[in-house]
C-alpha cells in the first residue's frame, strides 16, 4: 500500500486530476453494471428454464398420444377374429389354413395402409412356427426371425401390461432406428393360452427428432422408469443405464448434476420421461451479451470522459508537456527531437532554445565520433585483408607439397595437398554459397587430415547421387557435423576407432544429406533436448551445430535445416534438407548473406 501511495505521489498533477475524475466515472457505472446484471441473469434463467419445461411438455404430449395409437392398434388387431382363426390353424396344408391366411394378410394390409409412420406389422404363430408379414421395405424370412427374437428380449414394458416397446436399430440392418411394439396373442376361447405374437414396426417422428437433434448446448432423452435410456442424440447411449436415475421422482422436477440443469416429464399414463438437459454456462450465455453491451458502454464512457478531461487539463499544462515529452523522446534514442517554442510563454521559450542548442551540439559531437570510429574499422579490417592472400597460400603450399615429393615423404604430400584443396574451397573466391560437390570434397580433404592426425582411426563411405552435385549449399556446412563425429563420438569411443558415412540423395525438389557415425552414441532424451535446442537457437549449445542450422534456415526457411536421430550401430545419424537449388541471387553467392 505504501509502494502505491509513494508511486502516486510521483504523478503530475493533470495526471492525478485524470485518475480522480475517471475513478468516479468508473465506480458510479460499475454499480449501475453490477445491479443490471444481477437482474438480467435471474430474469433470463427463468426464461430459459420456462422455455425447457414447455419444450417436455410438448413433447411428452406427444410421445403419449403415439404410444395410445399404437396400444389402440395392437389391440384391434389381437382381437380381430380373421387373426384368431389363423392362430388356430396347426397345419398349412388344409384349406382353413389358406383361408384365415388370405384373411390376415388383408387385415394386415389395411393396417399398413391406414397408418403413415407404420413400416411393417407380422402375425407370428407358434402353434405351426410360421408368421404372415405386411411391410413397406421387404424383410427376408430368416433374417426377421432371427431379428425380432434378439430384439424382443432387450424391449420392455412400456405400461403395466403384456404390450413391450422398444426402440433400436436391429430392423432394415441397422439403417435407422425404429420403434418396436410387441403384442402377445392369446385365445378368446382358453383364457391365458398364448397363441402368437404381435409385431409393429414404426418410425416415429418424437423419437426420430431427438436421435437426429443438432449438436448444441441442449440435449433431449427419452427414460424408462428403470433408468434405461431409450432414446438420445448419443445413439450409443440407446439401451444404457443413466447415472440420475434416483433424481426421477414424482411427474416432473428439475436437479443440477455435473454441471448440468436436468429438467424432467413423466409421459402421463406410461413408463417414460422426457428428460431435457443444458449446460448450466448456457443459461447464462444471453447474460453474457448482456454484460459484454454494457461493458462496452461503459468503456466508451470512460474513454469520452478521459479524452474530455485530458484536453481541459492539456490547455493548462501544455507548455510544460511539450518540454517533457520531447526530452522522453531524447531518453528513447531520438537525437533530431527539438521543440517549437512558438506561444510558449517567455519562460518556456528560454528553456526551448536553450534545449534545442545542445541537442544540436550533440549531433556535431556524435557525427565526429562516428567518423573517427569508420575509420579505425576501415584500417583494421585492411590490415586483416592484406594478411589473407590465396595466391600466398596456395603457391606456398604446392612448393612444400613438391618438396615433400621430392624427398620421398609421400605422406606429407598428400596431407598438404589435402590442406591446399581444404582451404581452397574454404576461400572459394569470396563465395559463401558452394556446389554440394565442392563441399563434399571440402569434406574427404578434411577426413584426410584428420586420419593423418589421428593415425587411420577414422573410417569413411561417402556417396552422392549424380543428381544432387550441381545444389547450392552454404559453405563449411558438413565439415562442422564431421568434426563433431570424430571429437564426441569416435575419438571417445573404447578403441578410438569408428567409421563415418555421408550419402547425398535427391527426393524430388529436396536433397537430403545423411551423416551417420559409429560412435558413443546418445540416448534418446539426449538427441529430443538436441533437436530442441536447434529450433530454440539456445547460446549454451554447440556453436558449430547451430550455427550450421541457423545458417540454412536464414537462406531457405523454415522447414529446411538439421534434424539428430540415433542409428542401428549405436551412434548419431544427423539428416540436412536443402531445397534442390543450382543457381543463387549474385548478392548472396559473394557473401551478402547473413553471417551466423
Amino acid at each position: 500500500m505504501e509502494r502505491w501511495k509513494e508511486r502516486i505521489g510521483r504523478w503530475k498533477f493533470d495526471r492525478k486530476m485524470q485518475a480522480l475524475v475517471i475513478t468516479s466515472i468508473t465506480l458510479t457505472t460499475l454499480i449501475v453494471l453490477i445491479v443490471s446484471t444481477v437482474s438480467s441473469v435471474t430474469s433470463l434463467k427463468a426464461k430459459s428454464i420456462e422455455l425447457l419445461q414447455d419444450k417436455n411438455t410438448a413433447l411428452a404430449e406427444n410421445y403419449q398420444s403415439m404410444l395410445e395409437e399404437y396400444k389402440t392398434l395392437s389391440i384391434a388387431l389381437v382381437i380381430d377374429r380373421s387373426v384368431q382363426n389363423y392362430l388356430e390353424c396347426d397345419n398349412k396344408q388344409t384349406l382353413k389354413y389358406s383361408m384365415a391366411a388370405s384373411e390376415v394378410n388383408n387385415v394386415l394390409s389395411s393396417s399398413l395402409n391406414m397408418s403413415s409412420e407404420m413400416n411393417f406389422v407380422a402375425v407370428i404363430s407358434y402353434q405351426m412356427e410360421d408368421y404372415l408379414y405386411r411391410g413397406k421395405l421387404p424383410l427376408a424370412a430368416s433374417e426377421f426371425y432371427q431379428v425380432y427374437e434378439r430384439d424382443l428380449k432387450g424391449c420392455k414394458s412400456g405400461q403395466d401390461s403384456t404390450l413391450k416397446i422398444g426402440f433400436s436399430n436391429a430392423y432394415f440392418r441397422g439403417s435407422q432406428y425404429t420403434v418396436n411394439v410387441y403384442f402377445p396373442v392369446y385365445s378368446v376361447e382358453r383364457l391365458m393360452e398364448e397363441k402368437g405374437l404381435l409385431c409393429l414396426n414404426f418410425s416415429n417422428p418424437v423419437l426420430n427428432q431427438i436421435v437426429n437433434e443438432e449438436e448444441t448446448g441442449q440435449r433431449t432423452e427419452i427414460v424408462d422408469t428403470d433408468g434405461t435410456v431409450v432414446a438420445a442424440r448419443d445413439t450409443g447411449k440407446i439401451g444404457g443405464e443413466t447415472d440420475y436415475e434416483d433424481s426421477l421422482t414424482g411427474e416432473k422436477g428439475t436437479f443440477y448434476q455435473k454441471g448440468r440443469l436436468y429438467i424432467y416429464q413423466k409421459v402421463s399414463g406410461w413408463n417414460y420421461y422426457i428428460i431435457s438437459s443444458i449446460a448450466s454456462m448456457e443459461l447464462y450465455r444471453p447474460s453474457i451479451r448482456t454484460i459484454g453491451i454494457m461493458t462496452g458502454i461503459l468503456l466508451i464512457l470512460i474513454l469520452v470522459s478521459y479524452m474530455i478531461v485530458k484536453k481541459v487539463i492539456q490547455r493548462v499544462y501544455h507548455p510544460l508537456d511539450r518540454v517533457v515529452k520531447k526530452m522522453d523522446d531524447v531518453a528513447a534514442g531520438s537525437l533530431t527531437a527539438r521543440i517549437d517554442a512558438g506561444h510558449m510563454g517567455e519562460d518556456f521559450a528560454k528553456l526551448a532554445t536553450g534545449f534545442n542548442s545542445m541537442m544540436e551540439e550533440i549531433l556535431v559531437l556524435m557525427e565526429q565520433v562516428k567518423q573517427e570510429q569508420h575509420q579505425m574499422e576501415q584500417i583494421r579490417f585492411n590490415s586483416l585483408q592484406s594478411q589473407i592472400q590465396p595466391h600466398f597460400l596456395y603457391n606456398t603450399l604446392d612448393c612444400i607439397h613438391w618438396q615433400a615429393v621430392a624427398d620421398g615423404n609421400h605422406e606429407i604430400s598428400t596431407l598438404v595437398k589435402a590442406l591446399a584443396r581444404y582451404y581452397r574451397i574454404c576461400l572459394s573466391r569470396g563465395h559463401d554459397i558452394i556446389p554440394l560437390e565442392m563441399e563434399i570434397e571440402h569434406v574427404r580433404n578434411y577426413l584426410i587430415i584428420q586420419n593423418m592426425r589421428y593415425d587411420h582411426i577414422i573410417g569413411s563411405d561417402i556417396s552422392m547421387n549424380e543428381s544432387c552435385k550441381g545444389a547450392m549449399i552454404p559453405k563449411l556446412t558438413l565439415q562442422p557435423l564431421v568434426e563433431n563425429s570424430i571429437y564426441h563420438g569416435i575419438k571417445v569411443k573404447q578403441g578410438k576407432e569408428g567409421s563415418i558415412s555421408l550419402r547425398a540423395v535427391r527426393q524430388g525438389e529436396v536433397v537430403k544429406l545423411i551423416l551417420a557415425d559409429t560412435g558413443t552414441g546418445m540416448t534418446q532424451e539426449q538427441i529430443d533436448e538436441m533437436n530442441q535446442q536447434l529450433s530454440e537457437y539456445d547460446e549454451t549449445f554447440g556453436y558449430g551445430v547451430r550455427n550450421v542450422n541457423k545458417r540454412i534456415e536464414l537462406l531457405y526457411g523454415a522447414g529446411y535445416g538439421l534434424h539428430y536421430l540415433k542409428n542401428s550401430s549405436g551412434g548419431v545419424t544427423v539428416e540436412i534438407r536443402i531445397p534442390y537449388v543450382t543457381k543463387m541471387q549474385e548478392e548472396t553467392m559473394q557473401g551478402a548473406m547473413i553471417n551466423v
